[in-house]
């Protein structure tokens, strides 16, 4: 069936109730992921089989599954119970993993009540000799056997801590088996104690190598367990390998990998697999794959009690730079360190202080030791400082924009004594705002090289124990204080990422802002890759004909004519200004309902493409 066939589910329900549901679990079994928000209002034992299957085999809805079992436990219970006594098959499984996740979570009563009603005594002790199962005594009944495309001889192989020898030919075939146990992202325990032997980069490798061959057989999906193995074993450098394949294959028409591979990256084991997901969320050029990081993020940013802003602040990493000696490289007869610029791009020098145009090459003369790892180690810093800050400097000017503030706890911990993040954070100009008035500038200030904080003169200060800390904008500051400000900058040639003291700033006429369409660019044009550059200064492409600017509860909507096709995008095709209005609540206002702010923030773009 076609999927537009199973379109509107929710208006069928909230018209038939229970009366729906043959169709809602015909629609299920087609579109889980759509279907499943709706799943959860209902309790029906015809439920609990589809969900069970789901929480054992598709790891993206696990946790949906989860919610609903969890939810009706009794519904759960009463269907699946039978299911565990009979012949071995996906059923018997799907449904004693759902019970032993009931069990787990403290419902052994329920379960013993439920147990009960076949009046039969060994029911009860059966069911519970088998939820109390170790972890090492869980796995399928029947192992599937080795695909085609395992040949682990020819991978690189798992090399042990204790004498770096690799394992045995034999031992492989024990690891591939322990793997071909994974059921919907569970992996069986016993490869936790893997990893308490091997290297952990000779085991990333050796996942890595897996899932290569798993993809040049053409990526079966009953062996996506190879696939999976990376969430396992994956280290910082498979994190970033797999992004790369994950950017592309959605123009490879792989969209369902790419989001598998999303789910890889957060069951990773490290914030360099969180910052990859992040860096898709906000760069990738396929839409869907953006929202659909931004989603898994959010799944991660909730399991930790943080908005996505506070956890990406959370994962910049240190790039090693607590370390004195992370920024020298020793190649033996040749010395480099590496400085950062104000877009905090990694700068080589030599040990004549001549700046490098480019990452040197090994020569015969180095040291035969020392200069490959040197090397190897100063691309790896290249490569992610690049990549971090094509994250990090956006995200501060969008908190420059969008009013954040930091407590001063918060302000010390993630920027002032971040080993990486200070680096930025000493080119720009803070701000010190109360609780309640987030645009009230008490002082401004600069993070000097030693951690200290001095004013526009130059002045250390000491900041409030309840302060709120955020980057300051120019319009806050006095036109003394910016000029202050700018001279200090110029005086210890300190360069600031972005624009700040700077900043184009627009302010409207009295007329203007009394007004509910703003005309001041008509008669001009700007191109399709000017009008598309404001995405990133938090313009959205809504429509093939208007720009839209979220402000809260208000709206700004940018028209121009004749509009584009944004998949079939002419970069430089004109596009004539018609009209800026402001909305709220579907209906048009005047710009004197905005805060001055804002609107200087939102109206910079089109004033800088249509002037």
């Amino acid at each position: 069936e076609k999927k537009h066939l199973f379109a509107g589910e929710d208006y069928f329900l909230s018209i038939l109730g229970l009366d729906a549901l043959p169709g809602l679990l015909l629609a299920f079994s087609h579109r889980p992921k759509e279907t499943f928000p709706l799943i959860l209002n209902f309790g029906a034992t015809e439920l609990a089989l589809p969900v069970a299957h789901v929480w054992r085999r598709f790891a993206a809805q696990r946790d949906l599954a989860r919610q609903w079992i969890l939810q009706w436990p009794e519904h759960t219970a009463s269907a699946l119970i039978p299911l565990v006594f009979t012949k071995p098959s996906d059923n018997s499984e799907a449904a004693l993993l759902a019970l032993r996740l009931l069990y787990e979570q403290g419902h052994g009563e329920l379960l013993q009540t439920v147990a009960n009603r076949w009046q039969r005594t060994d029911v009860w002790s059966a069911l519970e000799q088998l939820l109390k199962q170790g972890p090492m005594d869980i796995y399928p009944a029947r192992i599937p056997k080795a695909p085609d495309f395992w040949h682990p001889a020819m991978w690189s192989r798992p090399r042990l801590i204790t004498n770096n020898q690799p394992v045995t030919g034999d031992a492989l075939e024990i690891i591939g088996e322990m793997l071909r146990f994974t059921q919907g992202g569970r992996f069986y325990s016993g490869l936790e104690q893997l990893k308490t032997f091997c290297q952990p980069q000779t085991l990333a490798a050796f996942a890595w190598d897996l899932f290569t061959a798993w993809q040049q057989a053409g990526a079966p999906a009953k062996d996506n367990w190879a696939f999976l193995a990376l969430s396992l074993f994956g280290d910082e450098s498979t994190a970033r390998d797999l992004t790369t394949q994950i950017l592309a294959w959605p123009q490879e028409g792989k969209s369902a990998r790419a989001v598998s591979g999303l789910n890889i990256l957060t069951l990773m084991n490290n914030d360099m697999a969180l910052i990859q997901l992040h860096h898709i969320s906000q760069r990738a050029k396929s839409r869907p794959l953006r929202d659909n990081a931004a989603e898994f993020l959010q799944v991660v940013a909730e399991n930790r009690g943080l908005s996505q802003e506070e956890l990406a602040d959370r994962l910049v990493p240190t790039l090693g730079l607590d370390d004195p000696q992370a920024l020298s490289f020793d190649f033996g007869p040749r010395q480099f360190t590496v400085r950062f610029d104000e877009n905090l791009n990694p700068v080589i020098f030599d040990q004549q202080n001549v700046r490098q145009k480019s990452v040197p090459r090994l020569r015969a003369d180095d040291d035969q030791l020392k200069a490959p790892e040197a090397l190897a180690r100063l691309k790896g810093l290249k490569k992610d400082a690049t990549q971090v800050s094509k994250n990090l400097l956006p995200r501060l000017e969008t908190a420059l924009r969008t009013t954040r503030r930091w407590s001063l706890a918060d302000f010390h911990s993630l920027f002032v004594n971040h080993p990486f993040t200070r680096l930025v954070t000493q080119r720009l100009i803070w701000g010190v705002y109360p609780a309640n008035e987030p645009r009230c500038l008490l002082k401004a200030f600069r993070v000097a090289a030693e951690g200290e904080f001095c004013n526009a003169q130059d002045e250390p200060i000491d900041l409030p124990a309840d302060a709120l800390i955020g980057i300051a904008h120019p319009l806050e500051m006095t036109a003394e204080m910016r000029s202050e400000f700018a001279q200090l900058f110029a005086d210890y040639e300190i360069m600031p990422p972005f624009r700040q003291l700077s900043r184009r700033t627009v302010l409207l006429t009295p007329d203007e802002s009394t007004s509910n369409s703003l005309t001041r660019w008509e008669g001009k044009s700007a191109t399709v890759g000017q009008l598309m550059g404001m995405r990133y200064k938090g313009w959205e492409s809504g429509y093939e004909d208007a720009f839209v600017y979220d402000l809260g509860e208000y709206r700004l909507v940018l028209k121009f004519s004749p509009g584009f096709n944004h998949y079939n995008v002419d970069s430089k095709a004109l596009m004539s200004f018609r009209s800026l209005r402001v909305y709220r609540d579907n209906k048009s206002v005047t710009f004197a309902e905005l805060d001055v702010f804002d609107l200087s923030e939102a109206l910079s773009a089109p004033d800088v493409i249509f002037h």
